[in-house]
């Protein structure tokens, strides 16, 4: 009887805890609540850039003129894997030869660059990747929302720029074309 009525009052107390731990959570403020999210993701994208471990999954494409162009997430994006990166453009079309509807390109990690500005709790970030179809310079700056840009520039005339939400490789849901 000692027991089970020492139980219930442990149950109690625990709820009581909770309660007025919840209440401290919801007195938060408004900006409170939103500088907390931002540190919280800075943190995340502080940690996937240090490991090399991370995805921009592109919901926007734009090309070297200015022009947008909204595009599937899924098969648009620049990957990051320790030395390892991908770069992926395609279309709802599967008409290309990654077997998405567009290029996808594979290739070693020659060069790392990353610098952070702790005070706009944003990162800038250049990388050279070269694949086998060709050497590419990606320039990513991070900001502390988490959205992302990724400029891409190679050896020939152009200009692409990947727009999108930085996300871990473990949580993207990305597909990932043939690569030449």
């Amino acid at each position: 009887m000692k027991k089970i009525f020492f139980i219930l009052l442990l149950a109690m107390l625990s709820l009581v805890l909770f309660s007025q731990k919840a209440d401290n959570h919801s007195s938060m403020t408004r900006k409170e609540k939103r500088e907390a999210e931002l540190e919280k993701q800075y943190q995340l994208n502080k940690q996937m850039l240090e490991n090399k471990d991370f995805v921009l999954q592109a919901n926007y494409l734009q090309n070297k003129y200015g022009r947008r162009f909204f595009v599937n997430s899924t098969i648009n994006f620049v990957a990051v894997d320790s030395t390892t990166a991908v770069i992926q453009v395609g279309s709802d079309f599967r008409l290309g030869p990654n077997g998405v509807g567009g290029v996808t390109a594979k290739g070693k990690i020659t060069h790392w660059k990353l610098t952070e500005n702790e005070k706009q709790k944003s990162f800038n970030l250049t990388i050279n990747v070269m694949t086998s179809i060709g050497i590419y310079d990606l320039q990513f700056s991070i900001g502390s929302s988490g959205y992302a840009t990724a400029s891409l520039t190679g050896l020939t005339a152009g200009h692409l720029t990947f727009e999108g939400e930085l996300v871990p490789y473990s949580q993207s849901s990305v597909y990932e074309g043939q690569s030449l």
